[in-house]
């Protein structure tokens, strides 16, 4: 298995892409951070590192998140059970304040040191005021998993029926399941990202008209330095 990395700070050379877009604020972002909070590509079954490249909770923190995000907003953002603490920390350094929990329930035996763990957690949070689109949804679902760290579809049309959008999801691999209007950004987006974040390349974007361009590390070097 193809061993990955864990992005400590921003690479030396981040290239600006062409024909940046403008975008809206969004007033819905869904976000599945590469967490390194005991990640590994030797633990086996469940090995994060060895599927994709992590980040630690310094680099997450420092994305401009909120400079993304509308001053009456909802964040849903995706944490192991092992690093809620984390996920909060980062809630706030985004501008956001905790609300409460949503529970993907997997009707199957998982990993786990202490408990078996056949659940994953889902952080919704809010910034400023912005009531919810629907007052009955429930705060769980049922699913079985499916590809590494993928999040079970149906959750798209929770997020739609909850939060009104425009709608982001960052750290994106495969679309979300709809036929609204999403932006995406991610290393493996499909299409490629859709937005440009300063100080987080990824290899490819969908706006850009040349995928060889895409590939080529032109520009200055961002000047940000994130301690570890």
């Amino acid at each position: 298995m193809e061993k990955h990395k864990i992005e400590k700070t921003a690479p030396a050379v981040c290239r600006v892409p062409e024909n940046i877009p403008e975008i809206p604020k969004f007033r819905c972002i869904v976000a599945d951070p590469p967490w390194c909070k005991n990640q590994s590509s030797a633990g086996g079954y469940g090995g994060a590192l060895g599927h994709y490249d992590l980040m630690p909770l310094n680099r997450i923190k420092n994305m401009p998140v909120a400079d993304l995000a509308d001053e009456n907003a909802h964040l849903y953002l995706w944490v192991t059970n092992s690093n809620i603490d984390e996920g909060l920390e980062v809630i706030k350094a985004w501008g956001f304040r905790y609300i409460t929990m949503f529970h993907w329930i997997k009707p199957k035996l998982g990993v786990g040191n202490y408990l078996r763990n056949a659940s994953e957690t889902c952080l919704f949070a809010v910034r400023g005021k912005l009531p919810p689109k629907c007052r009955t949804q429930i705060n769980w679902l049922i699913g079985y998993p499916t590809a590494h760290s993928e999040k079970p579809r149906e959750f798209t049309s929770v997020v739609e029926r909850t939060s009104p959008g425009p709608y982001l999801e960052v750290f994106c691999r495969k679309r979300p399941a709809s036929s609204g209007k999403w932006y995406c950004w991610g290393n493996e987006t499909e299409g490629g990202a859709d937005i440009f974040i300063p100080g987080y390349p990824v290899p490819k974007y969908s706006f850009e008209h040349s995928d060889k361009a895409a590939d080529q590390p032109v520009g200055k070097p961002d000047e940000r330095k994130e301690e570890v």
